[in-house]
């Protein structure tokens, strides 16, 4: 069954990620997809110089306050990339607002990876982030957001009291799922685990030693879309962890495509397959 999702995070209008890759995913996954844009960047902030951007922090209130108006409600919530603290409220007022009664508000709190935050992000969005973490159905952290998140040393490689501390923490935040991404117990493999404040669920697969903007992107909007079709976590987590390594694999000998993974071929066999 079709659900209405509303993702609330950037466009950037070049380079794959945030709203432009949520809106064909979740949309190939079956579901309708609406947006709140928080920003409008001319690129994504990973290497590329002198982009530009226009915050819409205060276009957001007067789009809600419509939607309101005509009685617009969504299935499930699904947030990324948030650029000024004051939009963690707006997000919030949709929640309480304008989310059905039994829908899933869903946060990816895209702000840092490689142990930094993202270029002009600071310590008010990380508290930001927490405000929205503490009411979510699930959060879909990276390891460096994790940290951030938490207040743990970032560190590369991650023994089982390193993720054990981090699941438990992310989870004391108030959220009722975690999955954690770029999970790594040795340099060969990576993958995700899900904790649910009993159970972890994890998989691994081989690493490939080339990364790209706007994967973790992708990977949260698999996991939502799949999590509205109920497929179970363990699939979910396989699903999308092996889209990524075929995206990956698919864009790793162009040289002009830097900036992002050719994910449309694989979305099209994913969903090939899926029929």
């Amino acid at each position: 069954m079709t659900k209405k999702v509303l993702t609330i995070q950037d466009i950037s209008c070049y380079g794959s990620c945030s709203t432009t890759v949520a809106l064909p995913i979740l949309s190939a996954l079956g579901h309708e997809c609406v947006i709140l844009p928080s920003a409008i960047l001319s690129t994504h902030t990973g290497g590329f110089k002198d982009f530009t951007v226009l915050d819409l922090t205060d276009e957001m209130p007067k789009i809600i306050e419509h939607w309101k108006k005509e009685g617009i409600k969504f299935d499930c919530i699904y947030t990324g990339y948030i650029g000024n603290k004051k939009q963690f409220d707006y997000i919030i007022d949709v929640k309480e607002n304008l989310l059905n009664e039994d829908g899933l508000f869903i946060v990816d709190p895209a702000m840092a990876d490689n142990g930094k935050m993202y270029y002009g992000l600071g310590d008010d969005i990380v508290e930001g982030m927490k405000s929205i973490c503490s009411i979510a159905d699930y959060i879909i952290p990276n390891i460096t957001e994790a940290c951030f998140l938490t207040g743990n040393k970032y560190q590369e490689i991650h023994d089982d009291m390193f993720i054990n501390n981090l699941l438990g923490d992310l989870y004391r935040l108030g959220c009722k799922n975690v999955i954690l991404t770029g999970y790594q117990d040795d340099e060969e493999s990576i993958g995700a685990i899900c904790y649910d404040g009993l159970t972890k669920t994890t998989v691994l697969k081989e690493k490939i030693e080339k990364s790209y903007h706007g994967t973790g992107d992708i990977f949260s909007s698999i996991i939502v879309g799949n999590i509205l079709n109920n497929i179970d976590i363990k699939k979910n987590l396989d699903l999308a962890t092996d889209f990524i390594v075929d995206s990956i694999l698919n864009t790793i000998e162009d040289d002009t495509h830097e900036y992002g993974v050719h994910y449309e071929e694989i979305l099209k066999k994913y969903k090939d397959k899926d029929e």
